[in-house]
């Protein structure tokens, strides 16, 4: 799954100028409100700073997802909490931007079934003179480099308390499935995924999406 989580963080930020997949049909982009108090429970921290958790326990090895703990993960630096299976592995790393400039990546994943399941959770700030546009244009880019090399199944624009998203979901060729919510908070860009194979079905993604929250 290493190599998968890498394309997909390189595929999932943006994508200045891609054209948009089409739908057969399309997808009617009606507004979805997404509401509901915040996450209960105090946080322990984590030995990395900034971070913090419900718990510490290590990510299920192989577990079925039946059997991991949904955990709550907050992130001090990423302004974010979310429900997770498990302590969640965490990477940088710094990607172009098309057109000039980089942005700083910060992963959050939990590898499940044998890494045949991954919830991640992804942020990016972009820098002042970028992303400037409508933010449903640039959620619409992101989600273009996301869906390259793949087929867009489903798409429609979702607003969390006010802040735009977009959730869609994409197939590749290999079989994996893909599940995604990105928001755009001003100039920084989150992204929930969830990837699975064809022979594993994701049984916690509902869970997942919908108790994240930005602070």
């Amino acid at each position: 799954m290493s190599r998968l989580r890498a394309q997909i963080a390189v595929a999932f930020l943006l994508c200045a100028g891609a054209s948009a997949p089409a739908l057969n049909p399309p997808t009617p982009l009606t507004p979805l409100i997404l509401n509901g108090s915040g996450l209960s429970g105090a946080a322990s921290a984590l030995a990395a700073p900034g971070q913090s958790a419900s718990a510490q326990s290590a990510p299920p090895d192989g577990a079925a997802q039946a059997t991991a703990t949904m955990q709550t993960f907050t992130s001090a630096d990423g302004r974010f909490s979310v429900l997770l299976p498990g302590t969640p592995k965490q990477e940088t790393q710094q990607v172009s931007l098309q057109g000039g400039g980089a942005s700083t990546l910060y992963e959050f994943s939990v590898d499940l079934e044998n890494d045949n399941v991954t919830y991640m959770v992804m942020y990016n700030d972009y820098p002042a003179n970028y992303a400037n546009e409508a933010p449903q244009t640039t959620l619409a880019r992101t989600r273009d480099g996301a869906a390259k090399d793949k087929t867009l199944t489903s798409d429609t624009a979702i607003d969390l308390n006010g802040v735009p998203g977009r959730a869609f979901t994409l197939t590749d060729k290999d079989g994996w499935l893909y599940s995604v919510h990105q928001f755009l908070n001003g100039k920084r860009l989150y992204q929930l995924i969830e990837v699975n194979s064809k022979d594993h079905p994701a049984t916690l993604t509902d869970q997942f999406m919908n108790s994240f929250r930005m602070f």
